[in-house]
């Protein structure tokens, strides 16, 4: 229902008419804005609110701006902050409160470009798994951590899951609009047994705590210490004790939730798995991560290549077959030479890892 916004409000009662305004009837199929969109908002709201909820919106200067910029940049990041105030700016405008004076002083964080998320290794990932499969207290990080491995689906995706979305006969996940970034990450997954296996424990685990319907979420929020809605997803704190005790344990301090998604992917690159495919499973990836995943599936096709020709009886270097007894008992690698010719200056054998053509030509 819209109502119209008065300057004269107070930044908390402007904000809760705004996000009614932009809601439907929960009944009603038609929205305004993505439940993942709303979200979102409800969560810049809250963090608004801390700082500017009793403050009448006429009220509200630069200077009450920089100070939010300064008190968030001690908890968060730039682009977190231009969202947060993002939205108030479009309450004040709605309300006519945001001034002209305020269009000219007021100035965004400069945008912060993320860097490439890190993944763990092979070892780092074994490692994990089986400290969180070492207590029963840990089952719950263990079972999420081994779906998010094997559909790279991303914290908020999973947290979205219904229990009616996974179907074990077909062996597949499905990622609803309600809960995905964008249109693009709505789809389908495949789940191998050991993710159907560990899918399996999630809906015994729901059903422990009262879910008991297809539209019951996977993971319910907890309202109280004994008590879940099986009609709220999880929040994003609902894991975050048990997650930071089996990181720790793990000794992976620095990984995060949203760092299986980024790890899954990795798997999938190195092993050669063609990014169409990739993509099919993981949905939409910006342009900077599926340059950044084709680089690592081109290294573990260059290593295939390497590890292939390793493993025959011979090799072909200056025009000539080499026996393996004429290269020694270390292997291709350990046994090129370097042999060096009046005015010339280039490998005979095989290449050493890490030196390419540009490398040749610099010694």
């Amino acid at each position: 229902m819209y109502e119209p916004l008065d300057p004269s409000m107070t930044f908390a009662k402007a904000a809760e008419l705004w996000i009614n305004s932009r809601t439907m009837s929960p009944a009603s199929r038609a929205r305004y804005i993505s439940p993942r969109t709303l979200s979102d908002l409800g969560q810049y709201l809250r963090a608004l609110n801390r700082k500017f909820g009793e403050v009448p919106l006429q009220e509200i200067h630069v200077g009450l701006l920089r100070e939010y910029q300064q008190e968030r940049a001690e908890t968060c990041g730039p682009n977190k902050i231009n969202q947060e105030l993002g939205t108030l700016v479009r309450i004040m405008r709605r309300a006519r409160a945001w001034s002209q004076e305020l269009q000219d002083c007021y100035e965004p964080l400069q945008r912060e470009e993320p860097d490439i998320p890190r993944a763990m290794s092979p070892e780092e990932q074994k490692q994990f798994l089986e400290v969180a499969a070492s207590r029963d207290e840990w089952s719950f990080v263990y079972h999420y951590s081994l779906v998010a491995l094997a559909t790279s689906a991303s914290n908020c995706e999973l947290r979205g899951v219904k229990i009616g979305d996974l179907n074990f006969f077909s062996k597949v996940l499905h990622i609803r609009r309600e809960h995905a970034k964008n249109r693009y990450r709505i789809r389908t997954i495949p789940m191998h047994d050991e993710a159907v296996w560990a899918a399996n424990r999630l809906v015994e685990r729901a059903q422990s705590l009262g879910c008991s319907s297809p539209s019951h979420y996977l993971m319910p929020f907890r309202v109280s210490p004994n008590l879940w809605d099986p009609m709220q997803p999880m929040s994003n704190s609902g894991i975050k004790r048990l997650w930071n005790e089996v990181r720790k344990a793990a000794d992976v301090p620095w990984l995060r939730i949203h760092d299986l998604r980024h790890t899954a992917i990795t798997r999938m690159a190195e092993a050669g798995v063609p990014i169409p495919v990739i993509l099919s499973m993981a949905g939409h990836i910006s342009v900077r991560m599926q340059q950044h995943y084709t680089s690592v599936s081109e290294y573990a096709k260059r290593r295939a290549v390497e590890a292939a020709f390793d493993g025959r009886n011979y090799m072909i270097a200056a025009g000539r077959v080499m026996e393996n007894g004429a290269r020694g008992e270390t292997g291709t690698r350990q046994s090129a030479v370097k042999n060096r010719t009046a005015g010339s200056s280039r490998w005979v054998g095989p290449m050493p890892a890490g030196i390419g053509p540009s490398d040749q030509e610099s010694e």
